[in-house]
């Protein structure tokens, strides 16, 4: 019986997030092939931090989690922001998921060169250098 329970809560939960992208206008598809695309690359840095020999702890795996969370947080919050006064922030919503999907593949590259040739491949996070700027140009504008 409990089992029943939790998985009715759990198609609930699904059922609420599922609901909740449709508001705000985020891409199904693209979403799950963004999620995919996390896990994917998840696993292949576990197992490039396996080859080269560095230390795989829990605050490692738990910090990549939320680093990956937060960059996705990033246009929802703006897209929930958007919603809630009436604008209208589909396409940046689209165009954000497509560049985060695009830089979880070169990292998931990345990864797997790394494994192949047991050595780092220098990581590009164009994500963070925009992030970065658009807080740099915000702290600028804003009067402080």
């Amino acid at each position: 019986m409990e089992e029943i329970s939790f998985k009715i809560a759990f198609n609930m939960l699904l059922l609420g997030i599922a609901n909740f992208m449709y508001t705000i206008g985020m891409d199904i598809e693209a979403t799950y092939y963004l999620s995919i695309l996390l896990i994917i690359d998840y696993v292949t840095g576990l197992l490039k931090a396996k080859t080269l020999g560095q230390s795989i702890t829990s605050n490692k795996m738990k910090y990549g989690i939320v680093s990956k969370l937060s960059i996705v947080a990033i246009p929802l919050v703006l897209s929930i922001g958007a919603k809630a006064i009436g604008m209208d922030f589909h396409q940046f919503l689209t165009v954000a998921i497509n560049l985060i999907i695009l830089s979880e593949i070169y990292s998931i590259i990345g990864n797997v060169y790394s494994i192949r040739e047991g050595k780092e491949l220098p990581e590009y996070d164009a994500l963070s250098f925009i992030a970065s700027r658009i807080r740099d140009f915000l702290e600028k504008n804003s009067g402080k």
